[in-house]
């Protein structure tokens, strides 16, 4: 029989698999195929936010309550990261009670496979993540409790988004998969070296050949606390990356305008330029770096 982290057992391997893409990408698609397909070899958990945190169903108590939209969030990080320490540490008692405590607070179970503690677990953390900051957080769980973590992209057009939406049984606001995918942060592990664990996913049935080993590579290679300095770049640099952002924002406004209505389009060109400043002011502060030759790149790949 297994014990608890003070006996001799051995603690569980987890893996976390955050996925990014704008409503009707395929990210259910993608959680029933990768369920199927690693019964026989680790324990799948399906964490989707839409189950827990139901904005669409329950719009107004979020409105009426000042963060509480963010709270329920944060609230359910909290307790996957509890939920997830118990299985890696066989606490079985503890595990219980975190199980009873999510059903008071977000009134659905969250479906584990049985029998627990006998394989690897892959956690599926299913929301739209279209803010890096929103994926900092779960590496950061990663770090803390030394847990695999890769990212998988959902690298699919607007207009086949929006086209998919509207044959679904509850569909979403066709607004609100503009507002996302004008905001969609794409991962870029030029420049954040974290998310060099990541997967793009256009729908082919190759794409989903990559997903297991990725797994099995995070379960072998766990996430780890880092604190690594980096030294504020040079002004002359700074000038020769804003130029590149400048010209980059240009080509994705000019390849815009045939797509997106002109408030759209002011939108977009605001987040493309606030995304911008961000990107310089973290460069300035030695935040992030980037090696000169790769400058063009990134400049393409985060705009």
């Amino acid at each position: 029989m297994l014990t608890n982290r003070r006996g001799s057992a051995k603690m569980n391997r987890i893996c976390l698999n955050v996925l990014i893409g704008i409503p009707a990408s395929g990210k259910t698609t993608y959680c029933a195929q990768i369920e199927r397909a690693a019964s026989d070899q680790l324990h799948v958990v399906h964490v989707c936010y839409d189950t827990y945190v139901p904005i669409d169903t329950q719009y107004h108590q979020f409105r009426d309550e000042a963060g509480s939209y963010k709270q329920h969030r944060q609230q359910l990080l909290s307790s996957v990261e509890a939920i997830i320490v118990s299985i890696r540490d066989n606490n079985h008692d503890s595990l219980e009670r975190l199980l009873e405590d999510w059903v008071r607070e977000f009134k659905e179970p969250l479906k584990l496979p049985r029998p627990l503690f006998s394989k690897d677990y892959l956690f599926l953390i299913d929301d739209n993540m279209y803010y890096r900051s929103m994926r900092m957080e779960w590496i950061q769980v990663a770090r803390r409790q030394s847990l695999g973590f890769f990212e998988t992209f959902f690298d699919v057009p607007l207009e086949l988004a929006l086209q998919r939406n509207q044959s679904r049984e509850r569909s979403v606001p066709e607004a609100t998969i503009r507002r996302m995918w004008m905001r969609l942060e794409k991962p870029c592990s030029e420049l954040y070296g974290w998310e060099k664990n990541s997967i793009s996913i256009n729908g082919t049935p190759e794409d989903f050949n990559e997903i297991l080993p990725m797994v099995s590579h995070c379960l072998e290679n766990p996430e780890r606390m880092v604190n690594v300095p980096c030294t504020p770049m040079e002004q002359s640099v700074i000038h020769q990356i804003d130029l590149l952002l400048r010209k980059a924002i240009s080509e994705r406004m000019a390849k815009a305008k045939n797509s997106m209505p002109k408030s759209d389009l002011r939108t977009f060109a605001s987040v493309l330029q606030d995304r911008k400043l961000e990107l310089l002011q973290r460069l300035r502060n030695g935040d992030e770096e980037i090696a000169e030759d790769r400058i063009q790149f990134v400049a393409n790949a985060l705009l």
